[in-house]
């Protein structure tokens, strides 16, 4: 059973007067016909013939459809070419992109791989545009060489599929509009200025390459003079059906195509649309999988843990062998992207009989759609693709009840139903820095005051629209509870809803942070304060707080505190126990009152990462303990584990620069990063990516799915200004709770312009975080003082700077990265009680003259 489009298995779960029949939308056609009409071989057929086959009846259709595949256009070979040919290119086309709604699907289709093809990356001046090369007939007089043919592919818009340029769109769709606006100046002013033409200053190379292909100098073919150069080049003839079908298929069964994968074998695909969601509803698909050829993962031996402080565990069952999926999907409507998502599933071994993956999103109903399901087996080589087409209810129907697949959930906060409601926006970033606008919507008559708190201190009131305030936040990222309280004209609280904000993850684990430990409370009640760490696809059901094991009070959201009233023993201590949704636990104890005798001991490990190199700075192996020598404020530290991290787990965050400067070089930073993570990060390991300009944005949260990242990764775009500083402390926000070596990854071209937060906060945050910093300074000056910021974010963590001048340098300096992280040795020393609160200064000697580089200081 081989990897190819899937239809047989398609069911949809919709009462039977409520089926559409067949009309002239080819999306409510049966699958296979839809598939034939929209997804490759009725490209083949001239329009005149397309148009015939989409009057015909189902029945007609089904035989025409029948006939055309059966056709042998080179009879006298044994092999049915055409039938073959479709095969490959249908598999050339999916290899590079996800629909057929995209013109580059139909173009490979058609007409197979380019020659070359030019991404042109200069989102100062264009908008997302590729120009591929395929031979024309004839031969250039001047140089001998088959003529090529370049084509212009463009998106639009956010969300728009590429499209095909034709003189009739005009040259001026192919610019930003602050680009299209500069070059009609610079048309009206010529003659009267010298300047070269703007996108020309801007990107130089691309801004030919498109006029060449266009046959449009410019925006409208202005001379720098005066006249017009303007040779349009129609390039429709490429998604024209082929004169000679006999010749298509000769090539196109030939043609080198990605080989064929063994299939996910699967066993039903169900839709149903259970409920209403606001204006839409919801579409609830599952699919079930048959786990026969599926590979199955066994669990990774956990990590040996470091001796849990006195009174502190946490109860982990043991993780069973899982199967991992990845389904990559798109939702269209009229030939566009709707919605486009990639879920990862992880199923246990005991619950896989069949596997079944659900996916939840919301349609417009009355609307007709086509699904399009990529389904891969990550540890193994099987991977189908199915498509459906559909059309949305208008209301509810009954049908299946989806089983949860995806690992995470989304836990919405308490609204008040009815007629009167208050919703508060949640943010659109998982960190939050500074100040931040809360926005609620307000339904109904009744209120006529908003009041908005944070961690229940009331800070702004709002009496009129639109509801919303800028609420100060903590001065670096910290969970918070943002609250907002909607009162009616007597003062009556009418409806309230809430958001937590910048709520870390990670493994799970709990903390007492006040009163701190050894103080010794005398009075009769204490605040006791606490942070908890919440695993991904987790929430908390409740921290309890308890005094001599006595619960005297359950916490259900942050802030995790509390007054406590203490009784009038000679020994109290009081314990804080996180319970997650699933029942597992974590709990700290911390001793409030105890008699003079007794002392609380706490084991302080500190794990330093150490990068060993002798005087020509290359790595140096093969080290042993005895080796090493670890000073503490001056003092020697006994070193209590000692290994070479070759295989540690590793969390490795990717942070890009995207700001417009990095316009003409995003392409290859984004290519030399996903080889980076490719090879870097093993099934163990997790990786994230952040990209920033003048704001921060979290491209893919920490996972161990590479691909996942690397498909971040590359939708990025360059423009805008630098908000480097607040980009690293956003970036170091998401390893906490992270275990291992962890490191980060910077590469940016110019120094900061646009951060809220100064130079000296992110170093600070630097410094604390316990994360190495790999800094890229791509192309930057010798002069300015970028390269001392950057030397100095690495030096303090342990980290190291690099400069590339060109993009080919790239692949190499992550190269060096990686073969860092992969040669540094792990050393863990038991740290000295001491009453600081700043950082501990910490050295690492080694014998034989060799340089370390580790983080220089350690926090409490």
């Amino acid at each position: 059973m081989r990897a190819t489009w899937c239809f047989l298995f398609v069911t949809a779960l919709l009462p039977l007067g409520a089926q559409p029949s067949a009309g002239d939308d080819p999306v409510l056609w049966p699958e296979a016909q839809r598939s034939f009409f929209q997804d490759g071989p009725a490209l083949l057929m001239a329009a005149e013939r397309r148009s015939e086959l989409a009057a015909l009846s189902t029945e007609e259709r089904e035989r025409a459809i029948q006939a055309f595949l059966a056709t042998d256009p080179l009879p006298e070979t044994p092999e049915n070419e055409l039938a073959e040919g479709i095969a490959r290119r249908r598999r050339i086309a999916d290899a590079e992109v996800a629909s057929p709604s995209d013109v580059r699907w139909r173009l490979l289709f058609l007409n197979g791989k380019p020659l070359e093809k030019l991404i042109v990356d200069c989102g100062q001046a264009f908008k997302p545009v590729e120009v591929w090369s395929y031979p024309a007939r004839g031969i250039d007089a001047a140089t001998g060489k088959p003529l090529e043919r370049n084509l212009v592919l463009y998106r639009s818009g956010a969300g728009e599929p590429f499209r095909l340029w034709l003189p009739t769109d005009a040259k001026r769709s192919l610019y930003i509009p602050q680009m299209e606006y500069w070059l009609q100046q610079w048309e009206e002013l010529r003659g009267r200025i010298g300047a070269v033409r703007f996108d020309i200053q801007t990107c130089r190379e691309s801004a030919l390459a498109v006029d060449r292909a266009t046959g449009v100098p410019g925006l409208t073919g202005a001379k720098p003079g005066k006249g017009f150069t303007v040779k349009p080049i129609d390039n429709a003839e490429f998604l024209a059906a082929p004169r000679d079908l006999a010749r298509w298929a000769q090539a196109a069964s030939t043609a080198q195509a990605p080989p064929e994968l063994p299939a996910v074998a699967l066993r039903s695909v169900e839709l149903a649309f259970p409920e209403r969601d606001g204006g839409r509803i919801r579409m609830a698909a599952q699919i079930a999988v048959d786990p026969a050829g599926l590979v199955l993962t066994a669990p990774e031996p956990a990590p040996e843990a470091a001796p849990a402080a006195a009174g502190e565990a946490a109860e982990k069952p043991p993780a069973p062998s899982v199967y991992t999926l990845a389904v990559q999907a798109v939702l269209e409507q009229d030939g566009k992207p709707f919605d486009e998502f990639r879920i990862r599933y992880r199923v246990p071994e005991t619950e896989a009989d069949p596997l079944l993956l659900a996916i939840d999103r919301s349609v417009r109903p009355g609307q007709p759609f086509v699904l399009r399901l990529r389904i891969t087996d990550e540890r193994g080589e099987a991977e189908t693709r199915l498509a459906r087409g559909f059309v949305a209810p208008e209301t509810p129907t009954p049908g299946l009840t989806a089983t949860p697949g995806a690992t995470g959930e989304l836990m919405p906060g308490d609204v008040v139903k009815g007629a009167d409601g208050l919703i508060l926006l949640p943010p659109p970033a998982d960190v939050v820095l500074g100040l931040w606008r809360a926005e609620a919507i307000v339904t109904g008559e009744r209120i006529r005051k908003v009041t908005f708190l944070v961690d229940g201190v009331a800070q702004l009131s709002r009496s009129a629209a639109p509801f919303s305030a800028e609420v100060r936040l903590a001065r670096f990222p910290t969970e918070q509870v943002v609250r907002a309280e909607g009162f009616d004209e007597t003062g009556g609280l009418v409806a309230a809803d809430e958001v937590i904000i910048n709520q870390p993850r990670g493994a799970l684990g709990v903390w007492i942070t006040e009163p701190p430990k050894g103080k010794r409370v005398t009075g009769t009640k204490a605040l006791v304060k606490a942070e908890v760490m919440i695993p991904d696809g987790r929430r908390i059901e409740a921290l309890e707080l308890r005094l001599n094991d006595q619960v005297v009070t359950s916490l259900a959201k942050p802030p995790w505190q509390a007054e406590l009233t203490l009784p009038g023993d000679d020994v109290v201590y009081v314990t804080a126990v996180a319970v997650l949704d699933d029942g597992t636990r974590a709990e700290a104890v911390r001793f409030l009152r105890a008699p003079e005798y007794m002392e609380e001991v706490e084991v302080n490990l500190v794990e330093l990462y150490v990068t060993v190199t002798d005087r020509g700075n290359q790595l140096v192996g093969g080290l042993t303990q005895n080796d090493f020598e670890v000073l503490e404020q001056g003092r020697r530290q006994e070193i209590a584990k000692f290994e070479l991290v070759e295989n540690r787990p590793l969390t490795v965050g990717m942070l890009l620069d995207t700001s417009g400067s990095m316009a003409q070089s995003l392409a290859q930073a984004q290519d030399a990063a996903a080889g980076f993570l490719r090879s870097v990060v093993k099934p163990r390991d997790k990786a994230f990516a952040v990209s920033f300009a003048s704001r921060t944005r979290l491209d893919m949260p920490p996972t161990d799915d590479v691909e996942g990242v690397v498909l971040a990764l590359s939708n990025l775009q360059a423009v805008g200004g630098t908000a480097l500083y607040d980009a690293i402390i956003h970036s170091l926000y998401y390893f906490r709770g992270m275990t291992g070596q962890r490191a980060m990854v910077l590469l940016s071209d110019g120094d900061d312009s646009a951060s809220w937060f100064k130079y000296q906060d992110a170093l600070d945050y630097a410094r604390r975080s316990g994360v190495a910093i790999y800094a890229i300074g791509y192309n930057v000056p010798a002069l300015g003082g970028l390269r001392g910021k950057l030397e100095e974010l690495s030096l303090e963590t342990g980290g190291r700077v690099f400069y590339a001048d060109k993009a080919e340098d790239l692949p190499g300096v992550y190269a060096q990265i990686e073969r860092e992280l992969r040669s540094r040795y792990l050393l863990v020393y038991n740290a000295a009680e001491s009453s600081a609160t700043g950082a501990r200064a910490v050295e690492v000697k080694v014998k034989g003259g060799h340089k370390t580089r580790v983080s220089r200081g350690v926090y409490p």
